[in-house]
């Protein structure tokens, strides 16, 4: 009977450090995920794969880099239609979203544009 009682311990504590385990795993890989960031403002100068955008409320300009696989949308973020590069110009407000590289400069994946905040 003692010997019972320590095998499903011994069971209930084997069960709990591979649950415990699992769950630092599954941490792991989302910290391994790059986080989007978001840069919002207004276009302050354009090249063909450089956007500059001052940001909202602040003197601070961020380089945008886009290409072919930017996904542009005219309007707003919950209302928007297709959009282009070519149609964006300076004094737009622009949203656009991606990953940052190592010389901080936005990597666009998606942008959203428009004439007025």
């Amino acid at each position: 009977m003692r010997l019972s009682f320590t095998c499903i311990g011994a069971l209930a504590l084997a069960v709990v450090l591979g649950l415990m385990t699992t769950r630092d795993l599954s941490a792991q890989e989302k910290k391994g995920e790059k986080k989007q960031t978001n840069i919002q403002g207004t276009v302050s100068n354009m090249s063909k794969d450089t956007i500059t955008v001052r940001l909202s409320d602040s003197s601070v300009t961020r380089q945008v880099l886009v290409d072919s696989k930017t996904k542009f949308m005219y309007g707003h973020s919950n209302d928007n239609k297709p959009g282009d590069l070519s149609k964006v110009k300076v004094q737009y407000f622009i949203s656009c979203e991606g990953n940052l590289n190592d010389k901080q400069q936005l990597m666009a994946e998606a942008c959203v544009y428009r004439e007025t905040k």
